[in-house]
């Protein structure tokens, strides 16, 4: 069996495979009235909380009445309820440290009720109509689950996302044709607001989420099998997620810190970037066995596949000619694809070649989360017989305008994607420390990139196709691969 590497970008983890909801630290602080947090309400009085679900807004200072009662919230957690003066309620957002409020509403609050505001949208100057930040407030009545019950409420916070249906299923179920929260469209709140909240016997469950009409129910959110424990109340605001799958939940429990459920599945994506190496078969089975969760025939160099979604788990793989399928000429055995990850399995090497070039498969944790206003480029360095080199921009006449990696030598990618702004670019690679252009041109590569795009730019082929351990291979070429 050959070896399986391990770069910088990542690895298929051999750890067993768990699945992880990890609970974020719940931050209140600065409470300037130190009764707020603990006092009884009274017919004056009410409860309000704070949740921060907007991926891209800074850390935030929360002003209640023009006090400030939290300081430095992050992105994913809530605040305990603050006991407050019902009626008119002036709510303002500030980064933190600033005075510039990126919210300030003003909210109506009735006495002896559970208010929620959750700061949902994006923060971007550039952020689509209908995107841009805002406070949604959530009215409950307060009341306990029934016995047993765990109480549920859930909220569309995820700009750009689709209306969606949710079904809340045994775990491993078939979808009902009902779901169970139908219709959820962008800032959604259900069951309504001021309306009593679904209640479900405790147990577990697996939440999974459709695009609404889809007709094949394609499933666009998968939770695996969570618990929702007895006599729990949580609020559960769908956040916007990048990768396995467009959304995460934040779950708000009252009394407890929030936590975030993830898509259990995982994404791989495999490639043929070995530029000796003849049409090749890949197969990826369930590890021991031989069901088969993904096959692809007859792939030539430099192809690559596009993501699919597998459950988390141990698999197997194979890479046989072409030609001898039933002889394989890579194999790797028990590779742990852990859920809410995305890995690409590139064939890389020579066939015949020794050493660091020889014929192998790498593995790179793929960062699919996308950056507001920019654009997000990897490069790997996959051409066996190139030097390290490093990646530069070309100005008017080829000379290099910048340089955007240094000394990136094979078979390692960029410990860090760039941020770069959007607009085109004309890229090419030299010998590390000189300043001529090597292929694919004199001229460069020409790449258009827009905001919020990821893209891996791989360095594939041979220099030398004429004499040498690549005599034959195919010539150097940029390969790009379209990440989002």
């Amino acid at each position: 069996m050959e070896d399986f590497d391990v770069h910088k970008q990542g690895l298929i983890s051999r750890w067993p495979l768990t699945l992880a909801i990890a609970a974020l630290a719940l931050v209140v602080a600065g409470c300037n009235d130190s009764n707020n947090m603990s006092a009884t309400p009274t017919a004056t009085t009410t409860q309000l909380r704070v949740i921060h679900a907007s991926s891209d807004a800074p850390n935030v200072d929360v002003l209640v009445n023009g006090m400030k009662e939290l300081t430095n919230v992050p992105y994913k957690t809530a605040s305990d309820f603050l006991t407050i003066p019902a009626g008119t309620t002036t709510l303002n957002v500030d980064p933190t440290g600033t005075s510039n409020s990126v919210i300030n509403a003003s909210l109506l609050l009735a006495a002896n009720q559970e208010y929620s505001a959750i700061a949902v949208g994006l923060a971007s100057a550039s952020a689509p109509a209908g995107q841009q930040l805002q406070a949604l407030l959530v009215d409950d009545p307060g009341n306990a689950p029934a016995a047993g019950n765990v109480k549920v409420r859930v909220v569309h916070g995820a700009p750009g996302v689709p209306t969606v249906d949710i079904y809340v299923t045994a775990p491993d179920a078939a979808l009902p044709a009902a779901p169970t929260i139908a219709g959820l469209a962008y800032t959604a709140i259900a069951p309504a607001s001021g309306t009593k909240a679904l209640e479900v016997a405790g147990g577990n469950y697996e939440i999974r989420a459709t695009v609404a009409g889809d007709q094949s129910k394609a499933i666009v959110f998968d939770s695996g099998s969570v618990s929702l424990p007895a006599n729990a109340d949580l609020l559960v605001t769908a956040i916007p997620a990048s990768g396995v799958s467009p959304i995460a939940l934040l779950v708000a429990p009252t009394g407890n810190s929030a936590s975030v459920i993830s898509d259990s599945r995982a994404a791989i994506r495999v490639g043929h970037l070995s530029p000796n190496v003849p049409a090749v078969d890949v197969s990826l089975n369930v590890s021991g066995t031989t069901t088969s969760v993904l096959s692809l025939s007859n792939v030539l160099f430099p192809t690559t596949s596009g993501y699919s979604l597998v459950p988390a788990g141990t698999y197997d793989a194979s890479v046989a000619l072409a030609s001898n399928p039933a002889m394989p000429v890579l194999t790797l055995s028990g590779a742990a694809l852990a859920g809410d990850t995305s890995t690409s399995v590139f064939a890389i090497g020579l066939l015949g070649g020794s050493g660091g070039q020889a014929l192998h498969l790498a593995a790179f944790m793929d960062d699919r989360v996308p950056v507001a206003d920019m654009a997000k480029v990897r490069v790997i360095h996959l051409s066996p017989d190139a030097p390290a080199v490093d990646v530069v921009t070309l100005g008017n006449g080829g000379t290099i305008a910048s340089t955007l990696v240094n000394n990136l030598a094979y078979p390692n990618a960029t410990s860090k994607d760039l941020q770069v702004a959007p607009g085109t670019y004309t890229l090419a690679v030299v010998p590390t420390g000189m300043t001529s252009p090597v292929l694919p041109t004199a001229a460069g590569a020409t790449l258009t990139l827009k905001a919020g795009e990821i893209v891996t730019i791989a360095a594939v082929g041979c220099l030398n196709t004429t004499a040498g351990p690549c005599a034959g291979g195919s010539p150097f070429a940029f390969k790009v691969l379209s990440d989002n």
